[in-house]
């Protein structure tokens, strides 16, 4: 599973950015990558630490607290929370995901068939929509230092 977020009027900046000069497209690289390496550690720390209020369970004598639906999945065995990735996709863009095939229904709910369904328990969505804002500033700062 991977996200993306598509900031409005992100065409008319990449066109802009193109004529803008090389320093200009440096400056939002190093926004983006600052931006993905905050997700990627947001979204660990929200599975890691998050609020467990669902279902407490026992399997192979250790007992866990779940998540409930609408909290981000709280960690059993530590396998999504180390599986959450950056990369650079590009000069302006990145990735924050996970190769876990349980990543994506978790994220947004799945029905399993015979009346086993798992509600969203989303970590990624919360994680892009706090750091939206943040994001926005840096790419801003970035340009305004460039075109000064």
């Amino acid at each position: 599973m991977s996200g993306s977020v598509r900031i409005e009027g992100m065409r008319e900046l990449e066109a802009a950015m193109k004529k803008a000069s090389a320093d200009a497209q440096i400056k939002v690289g190093r926004a983006v990558v600052a931006t993905g390496i905050e997700l990627r550690g947001d979204v660990v720390k929200r599975i890691q630490r998050g609020p467990a209020s669902g279902e407490t369970y026992t399997r192979g004598g250790i007992s866990h607290q779940a998540s409930a639906p609408g909290e981000a999945p709280a960690t059993d065995q530590g396998n999504l929370a180390s599986s959450i990735t950056f990369a650079k996709a590009g000069p302006m863009s990145a990735t924050v995901g996970s190769d876990m095939v349980y990543a994506a229904a978790l994220e947004f709910g799945h029905d399993y068939g015979g009346g086993r369904v798992i509600a969203p328990r989303p970590a990624w969505m919360p994680a892009i929509e706090k750091i939206r804002p943040k994001y926005v500033k840096r790419v801003e700062k970035a340009l305004g230092d460039s075109f000064k």
